[in-house]
């Protein structure tokens, strides 16, 4: 297949089977509309920012650990009470209360309410807030960097639509050309100025023509399904694009494009925060090394009848680990390590975002200079059939210029249509890399 398919073919629909997908009168949707649309239902997003509510909810179960817990307890049991001594009962004990094991039953009743509250404990609280918000920041950047990745899906999916579209004319117009001169051979040959072999070589090349533009409708067809699906629309919802290839954006200086990248990339930021949250462990891991201090309180009511007897009590708690079999030690250590990979993760990261940022913008470049060659081409070419056409009509050339002169034309504006396509890829691509917010 020719011209824009193998394009085309990197955005098709993996076990595209339905026949009658494309709609017959597809509403026009401009390219920020389909964006719009695209934010608003692409299930990768709902998937993303449901992740970002989880990080939510754990900040606020780190959050609890500032705050006392109070718990209440009602219970009832009935059960026997046949004494058993144990170890350390005194031989009085077991003459008091020793007796014939009966299978009676007596009823046991409890209600109490328990209060704590932990003092200090050297950072584990601390740690553990801060690692819960870096993961919600990294979640947030994560949202950002999925709503960046289905944009720039949309924006390569709309442009290749588009793209197809033009192929799809010059496909048409090349079959109506191929036609004309088939016309004109026939009643050249009619009046035995051509030979015969020259209405054979013209009815193959308007079959080539005919074959070409089912090819380019079938393409058209599959950029049209692989827009909607970029969308997050079933494949018969998908639109008809209403812009141009032929607006050109313009991007800043090379230097000012790289700073902005790393300041804005949403996945650099992702990992800073994964830097902080590495950090945050190794504040958890210290601070077992060192004593917590808890304070608790408790008032209940218990009796095996009514009326049930109160009691209260309140405590303090200091607690240190003494010796931990070198748990405790090792635990920092692996934490400081994780700590020293996430940091050279960043600083790779940042390496590999100021290539993507060089390439993608030389790869604009080339594309831009590459606009302004091929629509020169595609003069040249035009007016090249022209004179083909001349010569052939006043008997100076022959059948084979005159088809090469059609293919170089037909070829040239493929071309054109191909170098714009190339450019809003690469602009695309551009913005992605530079994390810039759609």
């Amino acid at each position: 297949m020719k011209g824009l398919i193998p394009w085309i073919a990197l955005l098709a629909l993996a076990g595209l089977s339905e026949t009658g997908l494309a709609q017959q009168n597809p509403r026009r949707l401009t390219l920020d509309q389909c964006i719009q649309t695209a934010l608003a239902s692409h299930p990768d997003l709902a998937a993303a920012r449901a992740r970002v509510q989880a990080a939510q909810k754990r900040v606020l179960e780190a959050r609890s650990n500032y705050r006392p817990r109070i718990d209440l307890q009602l219970s009832y049991t009935r059960q026997t009470y046949n004494f058993a001594a144990s170890p350390g009962t005194s031989p009085h004990q077991v003459s008091l209360f020793s007796a014939p094991q009966s299978s009676a039953t007596a009823g046991y009743y409890y209600a109490g309410i328990t209060a704590g509250q932990t003092l200090y404990d050297f950072g584990t609280r601390r740690g553990t807030m801060a690692y819960s918000q870096a993961e919600l920041a990294a979640e947030e950047q994560n949202l950002e960097r999925v709503r960046q990745s289905v944009v720039y899906e949309v924006r390569r999916a709309y442009f290749s639509l588009l793209a197809a579209e033009q192929e799809l004319e010059a496909r048409r117009q090349a079959l109506a050309n191929e036609e004309k001169h088939l016309e004109q051979v026939r009643a050249f040959y009619s009046v035995g100025r051509r030979p015969r072999i020259d209405v054979t070589k013209q009815e193959v090349a308007v079959t080539e023509a005919r074959v070409n533009l089912r090819e380019a409708e079938e393409t058209v067809r599959v950029a049209r399904a692989a827009l909607a699906t970029a969308m997050g629309l079933p494949i018969e919802q998908a639109p008809e694009p209403a812009d141009s290839l032929n607006t050109l954006e313009s991007f800043g200086p090379l230097e000012s494009l790289l700073a902005e990248a790393e300041q804005n990339r949403p996945d650099v930021q992702a990992l800073r925060q994964q830097v902080e949250a590495a950090r945050a462990v190794v504040l958890i891991a210290r601070s077992a090394l060192k004593p917590s201090f808890s304070l608790s309180a408790l008032l209940n009511y218990r009796n095996l009848k009514f009326p049930l007897v109160y009691n209260w009590g309140l405590a303090g708690l200091a607690a240190q680990s003494l010796f931990s079999g070198g748990y405790n030690q090792a635990r920092v250590a692996e934490a400081e390590a994780q700590q020293k990979a996430a940091e050279a993760q960043l600083q790779s990261l940042l390496l590999r975002v100021r290539q993507e940022v060089f390439a993608d913008y030389s790869d604009l470049t080339v594309a831009r200079d590459r606009i302004a060659l091929s629509d020169q081409a595609l003069e040249e070419a035009r007016e090249n059939l022209t004179l083909a056409e001349g010569r052939y009509q006043n008997g100076y050339g022959n059948i084979i210029e005159l088809n090469d002169a059609q293919f170089l034309l037909t070829q040239s504006q493929v071309n054109t249509i191909v170098s714009r396509l190339q450019y809003h890829l690469a602009a695309a691509a551009l913005e992605i890399a530079l994390g810039r917010r759609p």
